[in-house]
């Protein structure tokens, strides 16, 4: 008979989300290193929620008593050199079998090479860099869309859909914002486009009055914005005290919801999606996580929705998978049920695409 117990615990900045205890289990320790604190820990708290909200109800209701599965988070602020400590701490001191949902392209980069020496398996972080897609030389299953797909989707929805030809680039000056440069760039030239300036400001911060001087001494009708929420926000309301009336976009990281909450004036702004909007999507996956939402009194938000269904897939995967094969056995596991798994498919085939991934959207409109 199954038996769970269901911890939560802070010890030393670690947090054992779930632990279920069996006779004899084979144990699985999963790894998390996420913004808890800082200006873009309302992404962090939301993923680790939705991955928790999962696993607590997988204990309960799917798990058998063959198998034991931790969870164990840290916080590096969305500071690379935290999420280094953190990746050496879990591999040092718990022995962790792979990573879950780590937050962030900057943090992410940052661990490549002890992903690559260790063959830690990292499984779908909330980051759509390109050198994930790109033979990353460690095991890696990326759950969502590209950036670079992002970005494409971006560009048809200004230049096609809406004729701007004047697009500025608003980008967090770090790995984050190269990659998406360097992904907006292309999506531009395929359309015989290239950016009028391209304005940085630094992770973390909200300053950004430097960067929107840039862009109001140019012909800039549109700007692509790539950054967290924070800092986006306090763009957009400058921009409009200071007369600028354009149109704004925004990749999926920035979480669409606590930026449109935080934007205090009239604005045209789309951001893209890698999941169908949770308030409103349809098939089991989308109807258990709102029930569980609503039961646990938890806030609905697209972060916190990619933390459930990675937890959704990954424990579909799981059976696949036994301790002893699981850094060689969990990836095509998860890619087989993410091409075979009916419930997964159906979420995902929620909007017509031509890509395996598809991009969906979210507006702010005046």
């Amino acid at each position: 008979m199954l038996k769970s117990l269901v911890q939560s615990a802070l010890f030393s900045g670690l947090f054992l989300l779930h632990s279920v205890t069996y006779a004899n289990p084979e144990r699985i320790k999963l790894g998390m290193s996420v913004a808890l604190s800082g200006p873009a820990s309302h992404i962090g708290i939301q993923l680790k929620g939705g991955h928790q909200l999962y696993f607590d109800y997988a204990n309960q209701h799917v798990l058998d008593d063959k198998m034991t599965l931790d969870l164990l988070v840290l916080d590096d602020g969305y500071e690379p050199n935290r999420t280094v400590d953190n990746t050496h701490y879990l591999l040092q001191h718990h022995k962790i079998h792979a990573l879950i949902g780590n937050m962030g392209t900057p943090t992410t980069h940052a661990i490549k090479e002890i992903l690559k020496r260790h063959q830690l398996p990292l499984l779908m972080p909330y980051t759509g860099a390109n050198f994930l897609y790109q033979s990353p030389q460690f095991p890696t299953f990326a759950l969502r869309a590209s950036y670079l797909e992002e970005a494409e989707e971006q560009v048809k929805y200004l230049v096609e859909e809406l004729g701007h030809k004047k697009i500025a680039l608003f980008i967090q000056a770090d790995e984050f914002g190269l990659t998406l440069e360097q992904s907006h760039r292309q999506a531009l030239r395929d359309k015989g486009i290239e950016p009028v300036v391209i304005a940085r400001f630094r992770r973390n911060t909200n300053d950004v009055a430097r960067a929107l001087t840039q862009i109001l001494l140019t012909d800039t009708t549109a700007i692509a914005m790539i950054g967290t929420y924070e800092p986006l926000a306090a763009f957009i309301n400058q921009a409009h005290r200071a007369g600028f009336r354009g149109t704004y976009t925004s990749v999926s990281f920035v979480s669409s919801t606590a930026l449109f909450e935080n934007i205090i004036i009239p604005a045209q702004v789309m951001v893209t999606e890698v999941l169908p909007n949770p308030t409103t999507c349809t098939g089991q996956i989308c109807t258990l996580y709102r029930k569980l939402s609503k039961d646990k009194k938890r806030v609905i938000s697209y972060p916190a929705f990619e933390g459930f269904v990675n937890a959704y897939i990954f424990i579909a995967a799981l059976k696949h998978c036994d301790v002893k094969s699981f850094s060689t056995c969990i990836v095509p596991a998860i890619r087989k049920e993410r091409e075979t798994n009916p419930i997964i498919k159906a979420l995902f085939k929620q909007q017509k695409s031509h890509t395996a991934y598809p991009v969906y959207r979210s507006y702010l409109k005046y």
